[in-house]
């Protein structure tokens, strides 16, 4: 008798009968909150343990469909390795980790305030509203020991050596490519003005607000104060409130300034990429940036 067979028969019949009191359709809700959904059964027979550490190919969606982000472009290995504990949250997709075996696929849906503060432990972005949905789409690709895990560290470690000069390398073809012409100003930054302001730059202390809009070096956008319908405020000179080198661009500006900056990894989100993983490690971004209002200390 085919028994794997009849596994696979059993369990679309359990998601057949579970998913009628589910909110969205073809998915099954546990005690927790969590939703998930079976896409692929793998080859596998080894589920994970607390200790171990995952390989994981993910998508992330929201709730109209649309891809935000995805292993693929957090790193070459188009993986993320995961260390298997405890949930982070009820209702977190780590719940459904436990049951699944090497080699399969499942659709969770999760709460996106949760995922972020919980999970990744960041702010909620922009484009993302408290009591939204997120859908990760997740492949438990390989079950790693410890020692698994360091060789596969070691591995993407010999990857990435030579990003420094690649990453150059994508400046200077955008550079060079671009139709208008960028200024290198301190730091590996590139300097376009738009539109000339008055007075004087921001001081440390002054309460700065602007608009800006984040960009990929191919033009995708990936934040957009114009998209939530509010600007930025911060306090110049205060700790975390902007990354390093858009703080230094803002301090080139006055108000009523408009203008462009490219902005290299390591003054922006740097080697690690930044805690969403909508921004992969090493890429440079470019920030336009209006400054609306300098109200000095």
């Amino acid at each position: 008798m085919n028994y794997r067979y009849l596994y696979i028969l059993f369990l679309v019949f359990v998601l057949v009968s579970c998913s009628s009191d589910s909110a969205y359709k073809g998915y099954t809700k546990t005690d927790s909150g969590l939703y998930y959904k079976l896409q692929m059964i793998g080859d596998g027979k080894r589920k994970p343990s607390i200790g171990d550490f995952l390989q994981l190919i993910i998508t992330y969606k929201t709730e109209k469909d649309s891809v935000f982000m995805d292993s693929y472009s957090s790193n070459d290995m188009g993986m993320v390795i995961l260390p298997f504990n405890h949930s982070s949250f009820e209702g977190s997709f780590e719940e459904g980790l436990s049951t699944m075996n090497e080699g399969d696929s499942v659709s969770f849906i999760v709460d996106a305030a949760n995922l972020f503060t919980r999970f990744f432990k960041s702010d909620l972005p922009l484009f993302l509203k408290k009591g939204s949905k997120v859908t990760m789409d997740v492949k438990l690709h390989r079950i790693l020991n410890k020692e698994g895990y360091i060789s596969e560290l070691k591995r993407y470690e010999s990857m990435v050596e030579d990003r420094d000069i690649e990453e150059q390398r994508k400046i200077q073809l955008f550079l060079d490519t671009s139709r208008v012409a960028f200024t290198s100003i301190q730091n590996g930054i590139f300097y376009l003005p738009i539109k000339q302001g008055s007075g004087t730059p921001p001081e440390k202390g002054d309460r700065i607000k602007i608009n800006y809009t984040g960009c990929f070096l191919n033009g995708k956008i990936f934040e957009s104060t114009y998209d939530r319908g509010q600007p930025l405020e911060y306090i110049c000179g205060e700790q975390g409130q902007v990354i390093k080198g858009l703080g230094l661009a803002i301090n080139l500006m006055n108000e009523g300034a408009k203008a462009k900056f490219i902005i290299p990894s390591h003054l922006a989100y740097g080697e690690e990429g930044s805690s969403t993983g909508i921004i992969p490690p090493y890429t440079s971004v470019i920030y336009e940036i209006e400054l609306l209002n300098l109200t000095k200390k």
